[in-house]
């Protein structure tokens, strides 16, 4: 029994559709757009391990993005490993900017594709702002990942008319980023402490709680909670159970709290039909 508007359960090790309702059709998805933001830097961070030492100063405009929060002010700077923690642990709006202000420069000429070139050359237009350009990417690398449905007009997911993913593209995507243990390590960290540097040299202590209550259940290990008005409360998730793995996302639930027990009802079900596969359809 669930709440959720949209869910897919999927098989973990060959991606293979277990179940699911309504997971082809566009929605909003809230911060589990997050999940690209992080992947791209963290493809980055994979090919030049020393892209996570480089300091991120955080922008004003970053700074002034509304909604939920990593807590980093104007001006102070920390690095873009701790960075990527306050993306993806507190659901940091400003950091999902400052991230992609940071890297949109150099993120197409990093991580060109066929299908980003394709993706980019259908945009139509030239853009300079370095926001722009990482937004450009992450819908280059949707189409690289097979994400048909899905398009991505910002970096943190506040939700706009042309924001909108499926359930099966997001699982397409969790599947992907889940081969990378780099990503795995941070989206599996409950808490994580940090340091940021303040303008004349000021350092501040921040503490950033991670928003997924799954994470404190034995078997579950990532990857991104999302809320929002039109979006509801979204959950893209992984687990184990006797060495089986399995994806579960779900898009609208009722609340907060209904979507881990959504996820969790969909993780049984799932898991009875991985001992059946008869039952799959």
């Amino acid at each position: 029994f669930v709440t959720s508007k949209s869910w897919i359960i999927v098989d973990g090790d060959n991606g293979q559709m277990i179940a699911g309702h309504e997971y082809d059709s566009p929605k909003h998805f809230a911060s589990t757009t997050k999940i690209m933001t992080a992947w791209l830097v963290i493809q980055l961070a994979e090919r030049q391990p020393g892209i996570l030492d480089e300091s991120l100063t955080m922008s004003t405009r970053a700074d002034e993005t509304r909604g939920s929060t990593s807590d980093v002010r104007t001006g102070e700077v920390l690095t873009v490993r701790e960075a990527l923690y306050g993306l993806l642990l507190p659901s940091g709006n400003d950091m999902s900017v400052a991230l992609a202000e940071h890297f949109g420069d150099r993120i197409n000429q990093e991580l060109t594709t066929p299908a980003a070139e394709k993706s980019s050359a259908a945009s139509g237009t030239e853009v300079s702002d370095p926001l722009e350009k990482f937004v450009t990417a992450m819908n280059g690398e949707a189409a690289r990942l097979g994400m048909s449905k899905t398009r991505f007009s910002n970096p943190h997911g506040l939700s706009t008319a042309d924001h909108l993913s499926t359930a099966a593209d997001l699982a397409i995507l969790a599947k992907a980023t889940l081969n990378s243990e780099l990503f795995k390590s941070y989206v599996s960290t409950r808490q994580r402490g940090a340091s940021v540097t303040g303008p004349g040299g000021y350092l501040r202590n921040v503490v950033w709680k991670n928003t997924n209550e799954l994470l404190a259940i034995e078997g579950y290990s990532g990857v991104k909670t999302g809320t929002t008005d039109q979006a509801g409360a979204c959950l893209v998730s992984t687990g184990e159970r006797d060495g089986r793995h399995l994806i579960v996302v779900v898009l609208g639930s009722a609340a907060s709290e209904s979507r881990y027990v959504d996820s969790r009802n969909l993780y049984r079900w799932g898991w009875k039909l991985l001992n059946h596969p008869e039952l799959i359809q």
